[in-house]
């Protein structure tokens, strides 16, 4: 990482290099935060903001905007479907207020703890099919990790089976538009997908705003404009489905070195799935704008710079979590950023712990072992390429 001090030219970087690498990257925050919390990557044409403490300030203040559109360099490397949309005006993750809070009321309404956890046996049922195949090795990508976000968020919409066989089809390919990073021919795909699960969404919007019941879509059809309900929509999907998937398999690759110790010292699966989220975070970076010029741990960075928080980097911050590269279920909870911070928080939270956890809790009780895994090559997802499983 460059020295901080000295000027940026501010030019697009095309296609940005990740300066960290994929398959382990956790040494290498460390050693990047020790030369600077916040620092300058000519790689990414953007800061690189490292620290726990550096994390919560961007994350928690207004000065920092969400809209990518606010980086004269970031909107120069978006693919033309995303850059000629106004599909981030209308996206809650890269929102600023006053929609921001308008879109996040609408979704609120649905997602609340007390609500979630109504949905708990419903979960553990969709959790137990997911795992009546029988024994042997199973690809748990495409038969466990995969499968049950998108059958719950699908119930969640209360559509029929059509309509999520599509959305598994297209989804892989969606995700990239939540990775401001990503490639332009990946963009370009991702805003391809997202226009073929728009066009499945549409209908159903329309038809849950003549004749609501009590499912999520015709929350949001009641509550937000079309155009709006079905943008959430697809948000809801991309980032439920495909973040939920990737702390799923995380797990279980966590569960396959430690479940001796789980059962021995009776560690609370909550407090489990909290540490895999500190640990191996499955969203490893968010981006932010500089909304003014503005002063972070001893950088100045110009109004419109953009800004990439790595998270997997703040939840290995030695400064908040003592032995912070050691997995340890039995810590005591110290406010982990996998999720977010502040106003921007994800949404889905409740949902994802809780269908993490069920996944765990059916494992517990299982006789299994971890056959095989490999890391997807992703600067901001921490997933797995391939999972599989024995089990007898």
């Amino acid at each position: 990482m460059a020295d901080v001090s000295r000027l940026h030219s501010g030019v697009a970087v095309a296609n940005p290099t990740w300066p960290f690498p994929t398959d382990d990257p956790y040494p290498a925050y460390a050693r990047a935060r020790e030369e600077a919390a916040v620092g300058w990557s000519e790689d990414l044409g953007a800061w690189l903001v490292l620290s726990y403490a550096g994390a919560v300030e961007v994350l928690r203040s207004p000065s920092w905007s969400a809209d990518p559109r606010r980086s004269p360099q970031l909107i120069e490397r978006l693919a033309p479907g995303f850059r000629d949309s106004d599909l981030f005006s209308k996206m809650l993750i890269f929102s600023d207020p006053p929609a921001h809070e308008r879109l996040r009321a609408a979704v609120n309404r649905f997602f609340t703890p007390r609500r979630v956890q109504s949905i708990r046996h419903r979960v553990a049922s969709i959790v137990k099919s997911a795992f009546a195949g029988g024994t042997g090795e199973v690809d748990a990508l495409e038969e466990i990790a995969y499968p049950i976000p998108l059958a719950v968020i699908c119930e969640l919409f209360d559509v029929g089976t059509d309509t999520p066989l599509l959305l598994r089809e297209e989804t892989p390919s969606m995700v990239a538009m939540l990775d401001l990073l990503a490639p332009t021919e990946l963009q370009a795909q991702a805003a391809a997908a997202s226009m073929t699960a728009m066009m499945e969404l549409v209908p159903i919007v329309a038809d849950r705003r003549r004749s609501p019941g009590d499912d999520l879509l015709s929350v949001l059809a009641a509550t937000l404009e079309p155009d709006e309900a079905v943008v959430t929509a697809l948000l809801l999907l991309a980032a439920g489905h495909e973040t939920t998937s990737a702390l799923i398999s995380n797990a279980i690759v966590a569960l396959s070195e430690s479940q001796n110790l789980v059962r021995r010292a009776a560690i609370q699966i909550e407090d489990f799935v909290e540490e895999v989220l500190r640990w191996d975070s499955p969203v490893q970076v968010t981006g932010r704008v500089a909304a003014d010029d503005l002063d972070l741990q001893g950088s100045h960075i110009a109004d419109g710079d953009q800004v990439v928080v790595v998270l997997g980097a703040a939840n290995r911050d030695s400064a908040v979590f003592r032995d912070p590269d050691r997995f340890d279920p039995a810590r005591e909870r110290a406010g982990h950023l996998a999720f977010g911070h502040g106003a921007h928080f994800c949404v889905g939270a409740a949902l994802a712990r809780l269908e993490t956890a069920e996944v765990i809790r059916h494992l517990l009780g299982a006789d299994w072992q971890l056959v095989c895994c490999e890391r997807a090559a992703s600067s901001t997802f921490r997933r797995m390429k391939t999972l599989t499983l024995g089990i007898r």
